[in-house]
C-alpha cells in the first residue's frame, strides 16, 4: 500500500500568526518579525497534525490500497493446491480512513491492469463518520469490485478535518500550536527549557494526548 496523499491542502490555518504574536506580547501591526513567526507557525502546525495522526482544518487526501485487508489474517484458511471464492468471505467489508476526521467520501475507485478505473456507485457503501476514525462499509450483498492492477488497485479520495474555519479546531490543539510556535521563536531548539530533547515536550503532549489517533498503520481494521 502507498498510503495518503494530499489531494488539496487546507485552505485555512488552525492559529494566525496574529494569534502567535499575542502570545509572544508582540503588537499585532509590529511586522517586524513576520517573516519568523510564519515558519514558526507552519512547522508546529505540521508537527502537531503528524503526531496527532489528524487532519485540522478540512483537507481533501487519497487513500491508496494495493488490496483490501482481510478481516483476521491470522484465521485465514491454508488450502493445498488452488482455490476460489473463499478469501472474499474474508475480505474486510468496512475500510478505516487515516487522518480523521473524517468529513465525506468523494469517491472510491478501483483499477485493473491495464490501468482503467472503476468508480464504485455511492449505493455500495455506507459512509460512518460517527466513529473517532471515520470508514466505509460494504452495504449488505455487495463487493468491492475487481481489483487487478499490482499496485494501488484502490484509491478512496476523501474531505477530513475539524471545519473550514480555524475556531472549530479544537482549544487545546490550538494552543499546543501556539505555544510550539512560541518555543520554536525563542529557543533554536525545539523544546521547552528544562524539558528533554523531545520534539513535543511534556507539556504540549498533555494538551494533545486525548486527541491522539491511537489506530496505527493504513486500512486498518
Amino acid at each position: 500500500m502507498s498510503g495518503v496523499t494530499v489531494v488539496t491542502s487546507a485552505s485555512v490555518d488552525p492559529v494566525s500568526d496574529n494569534d502567535v504574536k499575542i502570545a509572544l506580547r508582540i503588537p499585532t501591526s509590529d511586522s517586524t518579525h513576520d517573516t519568523l513567526i510564519a515558519t514558526c507557525r507552519g512547522v508546529a502546525t505540521e508537527v502537531v497534525q503528524r503526531y496527532l495522526g489528524r487532519s485540522l482544518t478540512n483537507q481533501t487526501l487519497k487513500l491508496s490500497l494495493d488490496a483490501v485487508p482481510y478481516e483476521n489474517d491470522g484465521d485465514f484458511p491454508i488450502t493445498e493446491g488452488l482455490s476460489t471464492g473463499a478469501y472474499m468471505t474474508r475480505i474486510a467489508r468496512h475500510i478505516y480512513l487515516p487522518q480523521p476526521p473524517l468529513v465525506s467520501v468523494t469517491h472510491i475507485k478501483t483499477f485493473n491492469d491495464s490501468d482503467t478505473a472503476t468508480t464504485i456507485a455511492t449505493s455500495k457503501y455506507y459512509v460512518d463518520t460517527s466513529t473517532d476514525a471515520g470508514r466505509v462499509v460494504l452495504r449488505t450483498g455487495e463487493t468491492w469490485g475487481e481489483m487487478l492492477r499490482v499496485a494501488n488497485s484502490m484509491e478512496i479520495t476523501y474531505v477530513a478535518g475539524y471545519g473550514t474555519s480555524s475556531g472549530v479546531v479544537p482549544m487545546a490543539i490550538r494552543q499546543a500550536i501556539i505555544s510550539m510556535a512560541v518555543n520554536y521563536f525563542e529557543n533554536p531548539e525545539p523544546i521547552l527549557k528544562g524539558e528533554g530533547s523531545s520534539p513535543v515536550s511534556g507539556v504540549i503532549q498533555s494538551l494533545l494526548r486525548p486527541y491522539n489517533v491511537r489506530r496505527f498503520g493504513i486500512g486498518f481494521s
